[in-house]
């Protein structure tokens, strides 16, 4: 089946013009765009937007890294969630940490309770969508209970996908997903959980997500540094994806202030960096990346010059390039989301 391709003056066309095609009130739909992928598009295929340490809405200036809730966060086309969930003040809530601590509960936090309804009601909604919840922290004393606030919240409404029917989410493709009648999937983070639930899928052996891997020899402040510093190791990230695994391209900034000023300053110059992978020469990197992880990811309310639907429009443009969309529906995918084509 033939590749359908960018040319590299569409991308310079694309990044040019962005600005305008999204000066008008109607933003295109991201809530589904989905539907437009082929059956055999495999989950590990597809790029997807996700979103750091999800859920960290009213949190304060150094902890939040997004401002929208999760139903806006789907609407927006994020599919993949970082999730970091402890009790606080007796709710199981998400919060921005990776070690045991104090959380101070502030009305505005969300709860896992909150984010499983917004879950729910999306996918009912939109069947043809896929979640991937990556529970990357959990903290012991709240660890059984998060697991079955997911097996009451979610699995039991049998939308969640199982090791009985796939020992490789990254293999899925979206046909069997489909047939299936599945729409979630959930990565977690201890061995011993994934044993004992045939709903979560482990970590370490269903997902990649480098960040400041010295096996790759990444210096230890790519993060901290400066967007530049950052955007230059992508490229070692892409070329050592391994495995049958789904991936993740950590694209955030480890700031030392504000992380919105970080984000603002950094969503142009990452988005480039996606669109040159639409390049000839970028073809082995382009089929490499699949998740690609940001701050605020859907959010317009940070001082930037590049909005955020910016990033939505970079990864659909990517997906048309790797050929992933539907022939029959190319045509209407392309007028739907402004993409510019080589036929």
């Amino acid at each position: 089946m033939k590749k359908i391709a960018l040319t590299a003056a569409a991308v310079v066309l694309a990044a040019l013009s962005f600005t305008t095609l999204t000066a008008c009130s109607d933003e295109p739909d991201y809530g589904g765009y989905m539907e437009y992928i082929k059956d055999d598009a495999a989950l590990g295929q597809i790029v997807m937007l996700g979103a750091h340490d999800a859920g960290t809405a009213g949190q304060s200036d150094i902890s939040r890294t997004q401002n929208s809730d999760f139903a806006a966060m789907l609407e927006g086309g994020v599919r993949y969630f970082d999730c970091r969930v402890t009790e606080v003040r007796g709710e199981l809530t998400f919060v921005h940490g990776d070690s045991d601590g104090v959380f101070v509960k502030s009305p505005q936090m969300i709860t896992l309770d909150e984010a499983v309804d917004d879950i729910n009601a999306f996918v009912e909604q939109n069947p043809s969508e896929i979640v991937i919840l990556d529970f990357q922290h959990t903290w012991s004393a709240t660890e059984d209970a998060v697991i079955a606030a997911l097996e009451n919240g979610l699995v039991s409404r049998g939308r969640v996908l199982t090791k009985e029917l796939a020992s490789d989410p990254s293999a899925v493709t979206l046909g069997q997903m489909r047939g299936w009648g599945k729409n979630i999937v959930i990565v977690y983070r201890t061995a011993e959980k994934c044993a004992q639930n045939d709903f979560l899928y482990e970590r370490s052996s269903s997902l990649q997500s480098d960040y400041e891997r010295s096996v790759h020899n990444v210096p230890p402040t790519a993060y901290e540094t400066g967007s530049q510093a950052l955007i230059d190791q992508f490229d070692v990230y892409l070329d050592t994806r391994s495995g049958s695994r789904l991936f993740v391209l950590q694209s955030q900034i480890t700031a030392t202030g504000w992380l919105e000023e970080a984000e603002a300053l950094f969503r142009g110059k990452a988005n480039g960096y996606l669109r040159g992978l639409l390049l000839p020469e970028n073809a082995d990197r382009l089929a490499a990346l699949n998740i690609v992880m940001r701050d605020f990811a859907v959010d317009d309310d940070i001082d930037s010059d590049t909005p955020a639907s910016d990033t939505m429009k970079a990864i659909l443009e990517l997906n048309y390039a790797k050929g992933l969309i539907s022939e029959d529906r190319a045509e209407e995918f392309t007028s739907a989301y402004g993409i510019v084509t080589e036929n």
